[in-house]
């Protein structure tokens, strides 16, 4: 599952141009005074402006493997990273996700992360630039009911769960690209942000799309209490 370009919102396009092209150093493709469009690695990402918007996103982008420290140490360089209620900032690899994660936060309150999967042959040399930034690896999904949402995501899209599932995450796709199923209100990681659904859209392979309505309809046929949430 190819993540080619995400959609968001934000109430200052200028602030995220100054982060995403000045502090992370990625090509702007597009600046007007409605629109911003960023490129990262093969993926498109895109702010639309709304001066009310105020809910917060998980976006995720693949790093090389053989970079983590020198990524790591780039990101402090330019930002502060994220930490847990402990006070790490970098997490993993562990017994089911083998993978390095650091978190950080952009204008508009988005919680950015950038994952080195460890089973994915992405080997570059260092030192780290803005130009190892692979593509975007995740995005969160906010829904009513996780089970429910991935069985509309199997039966609807033919997405299905990868590296397990519950009732509370759930990530669907593949180690390309993947959905972060979570219910409103679920913590995201690192630091416990309340999730909460935002408007957005998404085109992945080519010409596949998943948007706010696609989310409005599964969460409107969402089985009542009683009925079957069987998932695949």
């Amino acid at each position: 599952m190819h993540l080619d370009h995400l959609t968001l919102y934000a109430p200052d396009l200028n602030a995220q141009r100054d982060f995403y092209a000045g502090t992370l150093g990625l090509e702007v493709a597009l600046h007007t005074p409605e629109r911003l469009t960023i490129r990262a690695g093969s993926s498109r990402l895109t702010f639309r402006h709304d001066p009310a918007h105020t809910a917060v996103s998980h976006l995720a982008f693949d790093i090389p493997r053989t970079l983590v420290d020198d990524a790591q140490a780039w990101l402090e360089a330019r930002l502060p990273l994220l930490p847990d209620a402990d006070g790490h900032t970098r997490f993993g690899p562990n017994d089911r996700w083998n993978t390095t994660n650091v978190y950080f936060a952009d204008p508009a309150g988005n919680i950015v992360e950038f994952i080195a999967r460890h089973d994915c042959p992405h080997d570059h040399v260092g030192p780290f630039a803005a130009s190892h930034v692979l593509h975007l690896s995740e995005y969160g999904l906010v829904v009513d009911s996780v089970p429910h949402a991935v069985r509309w995501l199997g039966e609807t899209h033919g997405l299905f769960p990868f590296n397990g599932q519950s009732s509370t995450f759930t990530a669907v796709g593949d180690h390309d690209g993947m959905l972060i199923v979570v219910p409103a209100g679920r913590g995201w990681m690192p630091t416990g942000e309340p999730a909460v659904a935002a408007p957005f859209e998404l085109v992945w392979n080519g010409n596949r799309v998943l948007g706010s309505r696609d989310v409005a309809e599964m969460n409107r046929s969402t089985p009542h209490a009683g009925q079957s949430r069987r998932v695949p």
